[in-house]
């Protein structure tokens, strides 16, 4: 029984791949051959007959080829914008392309394509960053009052070079949340971060020979309860 219905199903399958094909053959020649024939059946354009008999053998096959470029045109708009409801439903009407991002929840892997794993000139102002995902701050990023939780830190060695996650690079994180990520920093700018109490080190801090020096700029500047200085004091009065 199993075998007679997957025979059946495999000459009906042949049978259809064939009439697709003489379909997609059939459908450009008629478009051709029926203007043509009716030109000659009505007689119009007589005088200027066969000429005028393939010039609108050619008009309908003109016309065919535009009907199939703009039903071609429907579906991908049809397909994009399938897409993009489901896109805006799975993360919130969240435009990856915008710069500044406030009071959202952005979830990492729909955020940034795999292609290119770059967050780049972005500002999130009390968002929630959500993983699970890796994330390597570069040089150029802060971070403000972050909210209490626990963010898990790794130092690099410095030897190899970071692959499996997202490259962060100048952008402003103030009063975020970070859930589900581990936040990977160079040995000198985890000496330089790592007093700070909301980062969860689960690595060796390296040796403290590599602290940076004062004129070098850290991956990561918290500005959280920051009290200003007597020198800023003074300038205040």
């Amino acid at each position: 029984m199993f075998r007679t219905l997957n025979n059946f199903f495999m000459h009906f399958e042949w049978r259809l791949s064939l009439a697709t094909v003489i379909w997609s053959l059939l459908v450009p020649a008629g478009s051709f051959a029926l203007p043509a024939w009716a030109t000659k059946a009505t007689g119009v354009f007589s005088e200027y007959a066969p000429l005028s008999w393939v010039v609108a053998g050619f008009g309908g096959l003109l016309c065919y080829a535009l009907a199939v470029f703009i039903y071609g045109t429907g579906q991908q708009r049809s397909v994009r914008s399938r897409y993009d409801a489901k896109f805006m439903q799975e993360t919130g009407g969240i435009d990856p392309l915008a710069t500044v991002f406030e009071a959202k929840r952005i979830y990492l892997n729909d955020f940034v394509l795999p292609s290119n794993p770059v967050i780049m000139g972005k500002t999130f102002v009390n968002c929630e960053i959500v993983g699970p995902a890796n994330l390597y701050l570069e040089v150029g990023n802060g971070i403000d009052n972050v909210w209490p939780d626990k963010v898990d830190a790794v130092a690099l060695s410095g030897d190899n070079k970071f692959y499996n996650g997202f490259l962060v690079r100048d952008c402003r994180f103030r009063g975020c949340r970070f859930h589900r990520t581990t936040l990977f920093f160079e040995p000198k700018e985890s000496l330089a971060v790592q007093h700070l109490e909301w980062l969860n080190w689960i690595s060796p801090l390296p040796s403290q020979d590599l602290h940076p020096g004062v004129e070098e700029p850290t991956a990561i500047e918290d500005q959280s309860d920051r009290s200003p200085t007597k020198t800023e004091e003074e300038k205040q009065h």
